[in-house]
């Protein structure tokens, strides 16, 4: 590791051992959309062997869709974003600078069908037409969720469903490599099934947002498809939207670097691939309207929103003359929601040694998450995939080793901080 130079961008507030409030907080919540649907065709997100260069249509729209939270003078906003990829220190400044909400939380659904706008090292010196316009758009709805604001509540579900598989698979010569085509949807693993739901409801019972949280690549659609699709992501919350009226569905990848669905249209015809893209999407989004009834209301609110950011520096991988500056934030809701954000292509592994450690009731890994300064990463191996190697392990990452453990320490370090764990001096014997 080159070095680490932490910036800690802001903490909301700082709780020492954190008693117990007398009374509950008043928990606040906006939501709204925005049609990022690029207004000129242009080149796709992923795939160096697609064939058709720019897209040529539209199958369905893509959506950046926020929810602000407030608690007292605290504030988060959260943005799903049907993109592949999502860096803008802009967004994260005006959001700031002109709301008032110091954290934003940019989650990408990692959907391959969707615009390219970012160059290879991530982080563009000037923003791309494209980039301008979505920004643009993605503010206006910042600012309409944070100014229509309604007193709210919070329920929290799980629920398993395997729609994916991991793609690294070990071969016979002792390294792994990528099985990309899996048409037989063998179920390799391992892999997390897991998916939680987030409900944000009004002071009437009526669900506004449903944020699912679910780690597979977003890329039923193949490297055939020349249409602008949200992919599976897209149809699981139209189905949700259909089937809830007027709650707005929301989407966050989890740590899906190595996790391909098991539905894949791969055929080439593109009515009978849209078709396959809409089994999957529709498939979660059943399973989602089936849990929805298990939802628990979270904790009664006591506690202001907290959160710590850090701009991590890490070597490349393979040129040690370089460097790569990863912005991570960590954010904990009532001392019972804590999410790590993780931009870039983090593996499954990260998510579930979140869950493993984190010590409350509902840890959330957000990958593909800008959230802080820094680039986009591309993919983030776990040191274990990274020996064996494959798409992501050791190809197409030029991340150094071990950075994604670091990245999940500094997150724990941050919690712990958040929940007044850390004293100046040992305890009790």
């Amino acid at each position: 590791m080159v070095g680490m130079k932490p910036i800690i961008l802001g903490i909301l507030v700082a709780w020492i051992a954190c008693p117990l409030q007398a009374a509950d907080l008043q928990l606040k919540a906006g939501v709204a959309k925005a049609d990022i649907t690029p207004s000129a065709f242009g080149p796709m997100y992923g795939y160096n062997n697609r064939k058709c260069g720019p897209a040529n249509g539209t199958h369905d729209p893509l959506f950046a869709k926020a929810l602000v939270l407030s608690i007292g003078d605290s504030r988060l906003a959260i943005v799903t974003l049907d993109l592949g990829n999502i860096v803008s220190e802009n967004l994260r400044r005006d959001v700031a600078a002109k709301l008032g909400i110091p954290v934003l939380l940019l989650a990408a659904s990692h959907s391959h069908s969707t615009p390219s706008y970012l160059p290879q090292d991530g982080k563009p010196a000037e923003p791309s037409p494209y980039q301008a316009e979505m920004e643009k758009k993605v503010f206006d709805a910042v600012e309409r969720a944070s100014s229509s604001m309604f007193p709210a509540r919070l329920g929290i579900g799980r629920a398993s469903l395997q729609l994916g598989y991991n793609r690294l698979l070990l071969r016979d010569d002792g390294r792994a490599r990528a099985l990309f085509d899996n048409l037989e949807r063998i179920p390799y693993g391992p892999v997390d099934p897991e998916f939680v739901l987030l409900r944000v409801e009004d002071s009437g019972g009526a669900p506004r947002a449903l944020l699912v949280h679910y780690a597979c690549h977003a890329v039923v659609l193949g490297p055939t498809s020349c249409l602008y699709s949200a992919d599976y992501p897209g149809a699981m919350m139209a189905k949700v939207e259909s089937a809830i009226p007027g709650v707005q569905c929301m989407f966050v990848q989890g740590g899906a670097g190595d996790i391909n669905p098991l539905f894949e249209g791969r055929t080439g015809k593109e009515d009978d691939d849209m078709a396959i893209m809409q089994k999957m999407g529709e498939t979660l989004g059943d399973e989602v309207i089936r849990r929805v009834q298990d939802i628990q209301p979270a904790a009664p609110v006591r506690y202001p929103i907290q959160y710590e950011s850090e701009t991590l520096k890490f070597a490349d991988r393979w040129d040690k003359d370089k460097s790569v500056e990863v912005g991570i934030t960590t954010v904990l809701i009532n001392r019972e929601i804590a999410i790590a954000a993780v931009p870039g292509e983090p593996m499954h592994r990260f998510q579930t040694y979140w869950k493993q450690h984190a010590d409350v009731s509902y840890p959330l890994f957000y990958g593909y998450t800008y959230s802080a300064e820094g680039v986009w990463p591309g993919y983030i191996p776990d040191i274990r995939s990274a020996a064996y190697g494959g798409y992501g392990a050791d190809v197409t990452t030029h991340i150094e080793v071990g950075a994604g453990e670091t990245i999940m320490q500094h997150h724990l370090i941050h919690l712990y901080s958040m929940l007044g764990m850390w004293r100046d001096k040992p305890g009790q014997p």
